[in-house]
């Protein structure tokens, strides 16, 4: 009988950088969640979880009430994306948001 262990093609992560953040918004203004450049050539897989009242997303340019909003307790994931610069976020009403999660890029 077969082990249940994962082969290793199966493990290998085939992006050499990963980085978490939490990230609590002061303003009603865009702000900066994630700085990509400064810390990535690019990322190409991200996964985030919106906490405390509902957001708008955007990357890499400045959130407005026209990027994707992502409700309360909610997240998004998605590979095979292209991000450069920065993730911004900006909150949906007066309650400050914290978003939570990790990008994996080079």
């Amino acid at each position: 009988m077969a082990k249940p262990w994962r082969q290793e093609i199966e493990l290998l992560q085939s992006y050499s950088k990963h980085k978490t953040f939490t990230f609590t918004t002061s303003s009603s203004s865009a702000e900066t969640a994630v700085d990509i450049g400064a810390n990535f050539e690019e990322v190409n897989k991200i996964s985030f979880v919106v906490e405390l009242a509902d957001a708008y997303i955007a990357f890499d340019e400045d959130a407005t009430t026209s990027s994707m909003l992502i409700p309360e307790n909610e997240g998004y994931f998605d590979e095979g994306v292209f991000m450069a610069d920065k993730i911004s976020i900006i909150r949906s009403a007066s309650t400050n948001v914290r978003i939570r999660g990790i990008v994996w890029g080079r």
